[in-house]
């Protein structure tokens, strides 16, 4: 299944609506620029998100990579940038939000701030999946 139809399976705009509503007037950090995140911010609408930047192992090197119009930051930057939560645009992204939220941010200002996937599967999906439909 490719990344867009997985969005359409999960209702991704609900999600991301529902996101809207809890972190109202939150600035949020947006982990991954790659093809996970263009497909989300070309088909879907984030404009309602309080997104105050883009973070991707890529900007360690170059910050002209940068796919979209928010600030740049490499994950090091994390750790003293102003934010209130991580949403993790990436498909596999359980281990990137524990390495973040457990060893990145660990004794930084930012220790103990929320780190979560922006879509997560649906329990329908994921029942799907493990009985291979």
């Amino acid at each position: 299944m490719d990344i867009l139809s997985y969005f359409k399976e999960v209702k991704a705009q609900k999600q991301i609506n529902k996101l809207v509503r809890k972190y109202k007037n939150k600035k949020i950090v947006i982990y991954g620029a790659g093809e996970y995140y263009q497909i989300l911010q070309n088909n879907f609408d984030l404009s309602k998100l309080n997104i105050v930047g883009i973070s991707d192992k890529r900007f360690e090197t170059s910050k002209e990579a940068n796919p979209s119009k928010y600030l740049a930051l490499a994950p090091d930057e994390l750790k003293e940038f102003d934010f209130d939560i991580i949403l993790v645009a990436l498909y596999d992204d359980v281990t990137l939000c524990d390495y973040l939220e457990y060893q990145l941010l660990i004794n930084t200002v930012n220790e103990g701030k929320p780190v979560k996937s922006i879509i997560e599967p649906t329990l329908f999906f994921t029942i799907k999946v493990l009985l291979g439909r």
